[in-house]
């Protein structure tokens, strides 16, 4: 595209997404991720003009996966709503398929035979409507084995943009997912082809994100802090900031 979005601008007092701006700008200089030519950024509103949907897992009846009395529904709306804080921070308009404790599926006409349809069909109707560059699809997942842990970004490839936007959240997830790291662990950190409703029917490019394992309990402890909460969207904003920023110079 010829004009990127992450563009020369000034940061008003006190916007704290800026310092995760500076830190992907530091960080991309030290590890070469910029072109000499590019060199030139500075920093402001990264992604004015960009709008990203987030959709937060579950809600309202359907809690998701839970264990010792914590529900998927909870963490991927505390998650989801940190993630849209900092979009905006960030320039970004940012859509939330839901912003409280509800399902979605009143979106759809009563004629669809289950609510569960209802509701993922009416997460996809705001996805497609929104116009957007990206969304993301936050979930927690759940296995047999309880030693495993960490993030899976799944995509499909019904755009070429999905697998580099897995790429680039899921690098930038590892390392809140492996905190706390134990002894006998499989800390999961690579991202995944998946078909799945939200991917296959959705008109613009996105993933589904699993931060955590509800069946772990090193990630159980730490779902239900808020402070791992924000480190897990500070996490998210930086793998989109990073899409988009290549997307855009490509």
């Amino acid at each position: 595209m010829p004009n990127p979005k992450i563009r020369l601008l000034t940061i008003p007092p006190g916007v704290a997404g800026a310092a995760l701006v500076i830190a992907f700008l530091a960080w991309a200089a030290l590890t070469h991720f910029f072109s000499p030519a590019r060199t030139a950024i500075m920093l402001g509103f990264p992604l004015q003009g960009s709008t990203v949907v987030i959709d937060p897992g579950h809600g309202g009846i359907d809690s998701g996966v839970t264990s010792h009395l914590i529900e998927e529904k909870t963490i991927t709306l505390a998650v989801g709503l940190e993630l849209s804080r900092l979009l905006e921070q960030a320039g970004a308009a940012a859509i939330l398929t839901r912003s409280r404790d509800e399902d979605i599926s009143h979106l759809i006409p009563e004629e669809v035979d289950s609510r569960y349809r209802r509701d993922i069909k009416g997460r996809v109707k705001v996805i497609n409507e929104s116009r957007a560059d990206l969304f993301i699809s936050i979930h927690i997942d759940s296995c047999t084995d309880p030693s495993v842990r960490g993030a899976i970004a799944f995509y499909n490839q019904k755009y070429p943009e999905n697998k580099l936007l897995a790429e680039t959240v899921q690098k930038h997830v590892n390392p809140v997912a492996a905190i706390n790291a134990r002894p006998g662990e499989y800390i999961h950190q690579e991202i995944k082809e998946g078909s799945y409703y939200i991917l296959n029917e959705a008109r613009v490019p996105g993933i589904i994100i699993e931060i955590a394992f509800m069946t772990n309990p090193t990630d159980r402890e730490l779902m239900v802090q808020q402070s791992y909460q924000k480190k897990m969207a500070q996490a998210l904003f930086m793998g989109i900031l990073e899409y988009l920023y290549i997307r855009d110079q490509g």
